[in-house]
């Protein structure tokens, strides 16, 4: 029998660089991360049963939905898993997610030290992951609301409307934070996007050596200062798709206050008076401190932000 790989969740609010972080450390010897699964949270019930010949098959066609999304070159199927639980005499649902996250790799899983996906909203299911991987570690990456809101507000998929992405921002951070309770110091650590962004070397030295990995292969200068292509190799694909095509770039203090001119100053204050105690817990200054709409019970202007979102949402989808 081999000994698993140990697994690693990548995870955070969406657009907070959990990508570009994943496809980094992606470079390192014996690791493998796998590009977006996202049925996991997702497909609860299914693996819970997954002895069961009707809900593997179901599980299996859930998988492949995501595989063909994310452009993954590999689809799951009954005799692969099989195949794979007998050479390496696992079973079960833990089995079946190490199967699917290695369909892709270029190294062989009994030869991989660390696996696992970079999935950013898998932080909203921490205790469900620490049920099917008591040992897992996870990486949280954050990053200015602001910015996650000026990034989300461009994307075809998301909230469509400042306040809600602020919120939706806010709740990943909560779900982060009271989980940080159940998981051991040791299997987690949390990464600012800005200081990949402003001190990559350092930064990633930071990462490699919570991993236990070698660094020989991130000792490259050109590398650490990531001044080539961030997308190689497994994420080669990812890159392609219209909202990772900036893994292509190299990573640059540039990408930091894109919110002071893309976003009006009322956008701006509403998504502080949402976020401010996130922000402030994680070191982000908002302009001045705001009475909560929450406090004041402004239940009006959310819902009408939560019919606006849903209205333009709905619109963009239909026409990009």
């Amino acid at each position: 029998m081999s000994k698993p790989p140990v697994p690693i969740f990548i995870l955070g609010s969406g657009r907070s660089g959990t990508t570009v972080t994943a496809s980094l450390i992606n470079r390192l010897p014996g690791v493998h991360i796998a590009k977006e699964t996202g049925f996991i949270a997702q497909s609860v019930d299914l693996l819970r049963d997954i002895a069961n010949p009707k809900s593997r098959q179901q599980l299996i066609e859930v998988v492949n939905s995501w595989l063909v999304t994310e452009k993954w070159s590999g689809r799951a199927s009954e005799e692969g898993f099989a195949e794979f639980c007998h050479r390496h005499q696992i079973h079960g649902a833990s089995a079946f997610i190490h199967y699917v996250w290695q369909i892709d790799s270029p190294i062989p899983w009994e030869q991989l030290s660390i696996i696992g996906d970079n999935t950013p909203l898998y932080v909203l299911s921490i205790p469900w992951l620490l049920e099917l991987f008591p040992g897992a570690r996870f990486v949280h990456m954050v990053r200015d609301p602001r910015d996650v809101v000026c990034s989300v507000l461009s994307m075809r998929f998301g909230a469509d409307d400042p306040v809600v992405a602020a919120m939706e921002w806010h709740h990943a951070l909560g779900c982060w934070l009271m989980a940080e309770r159940m998981i051991p110091p040791e299997n987690r650590i949390e990464i600012r996007y800005e200081d990949l962004c402003r001190s990559a070397e350092p930064t990633l030295r930071k990462l490699v050596h919570w991993l236990g990995a070698d660094e020989t292969p991130l000792g490259m200068e050109s590398t650490l200062k990531l001044e080539g292509h961030a997308g190689g190799g497994t994420f080669q694909s990812v890159a392609t798709l219209a909202h990772h095509q900036r893994l292509q770039e190299p990573l640059n203090a540039g990408r930091i206050g894109r919110y002071r001119t893309e976003l009006s100053e009322k956008d701006i204050a509403r998504i502080e008076a949402v976020a401010q105690n996130g922000m402030l817990a994680c070191g982000y200054q908002p302009a001045a401190w705001q009475v909560s709409p929450h406090a004041t019970e402004d239940r009006i202007s959310q819902v009408q932000a939560m019919i606006r979102n849903l209205m333009k949402r709905g619109i963009r989808r239909l026409t990009r």
